[in-house]
């Protein structure tokens, strides 16, 4: 059970937040409601699958023989091996891209790629100190920070390019200010 406590507090966490953001969100239109509950869906999500315990079984046999940190194995060589996960890495944190365009619309290319580099640096972070505190067995893989990273940047250039396209109202009425909800889509 106590391997399931690092979930629980990521959910326990969202919800605070929503219960504290949620006189701000009635200001939001139906298009930007809709933005922000799929962000939480997402994070809730992008939570199991990182923070959830796995079995050693789920992992498979493995082409890379890891450092041991402990008992965390560590993959600190990028591009040792590139199997499935490599690229479900890229699918799994695109979105994230797509919602940091969508919550801070002016955001910048730099802006992007640091908070996904950052995002995915916290992970593996999170997941190397929860696996040595109560055994979640997880990898820590450099390729994940670099995977997870590209992931956030496609995202991020796709509503980029759609800005760029007949879709750029479209894009509009599902940005939000994150930081005040001053923009009114179509309700």
């Amino acid at each position: 059970m106590i391997k399931w406590m690092p979930y629980v507090m990521n959910m326990t966490g969202i919800l605070i937040w929503l219960k504290i953001r949620s006189r701000k969100l009635t200001n939001g239109s139906y298009w930007q409601l809709s933005t922000i509950f799929s962000a939480i869906g997402y994070l809730v999500i992008v939570g199991y699958l990182t923070l959830a315990p796995t079995s050693e079984a789920f992992l498979g046999k493995q082409q890379v023989v890891p450092f041991m940190i402990g008992t965390v194995p560590v993959n600190l060589i990028p591009f040792w091996s590139t199997t499935a996960d490599f690229y479900q890495n890229v699918l799994l944190m695109l979105p994230m891209g797509i919602y940091i365009a969508l919550l801070r619309p002016t955001s910048k290319i730099k802006i992007a790629f640091f908070a996904g580099l950052m995002i995915s640096f916290g992970i593996e972070a999170m997941q190397f100190v929860l696996d040595l505190v109560v055994g979640l067995s997880r990898w820590v893989d450099v390729n994940d920070v670099l995977t997870n990273t590209v992931g956030v940047l496609i995202g991020w250039l796709l509503i980029a390019l759609m800005k760029r396209t007949k879709l750029n109202r479209l894009v509009w009425r599902f940005s939000i200010d994150f930081l005040g909800l001053t923009r009114k889509g179509g309700r």
